[in-house]
């Protein structure tokens, strides 16, 4: 809740200074895409990121008392893709891959390890009904999105 207010604007600071169409009808150069204190900031090139979108944030985030995160920070080329909300993002032949991120992959199938090795002498029905929720939940979460490379 506090993380929506103190970004509340961020989108329309980007807007007046990237509109979405041109005068020409060309698109925006600059898009932004939010949840919660999460958010991706896409452009058209890395120079329009690093030299002016990347300064006007921390300029808007300064006026809050907030900052960037070094470690969250990055400005990457799409083909190169990104993890973001526990995907992984990237462009690849033309087409936009979303997939689960290989981090959260193998942190779920240790999870799921870690429940089978617990209940070794459980009947099958008893594990059956302790992974079922954690596997529903993890293809809710991800049923958007592609599930193998």
């Amino acid at each position: 809740m506090i993380a929506n207010l103190a970004l509340d604007g961020l989108e329309q600071l980007l807007r007046e200074h990237y509109p979405l169409t041109t005068n020409r009808g060309r698109q925006a150069k600059v898009h932004l895409d939010r949840y919660a204190d999460d958010f991706i900031i896409s452009g058209s090139s890395y120079e329009l990121l690093e030299q002016e979108v990347k300064p006007l944030v921390e300029q808007f985030l300064r006026q809050r008392g907030l900052e960037l995160s070094p470690e969250k920070t990055r400005i990457t080329h799409i083909e190169d893709g990104f993890d973001f909300l526990g995907q992984n993002v990237r462009k690849y032949v033309g087409k936009l891959l979303i997939k689960p991120a290989r981090k959260k992959v193998k942190t779920f199938l240790g999870k799921v390890r870690q429940v089978v090795k617990a209940n070794k002498q459980a009947t099958a029905v008893n594990l059956i009904a302790q992974l079922n929720p954690m596997i529903r939940g993890w293809t809710n979460y991800h049923r958007h999105v592609m599930s193998q490379d």
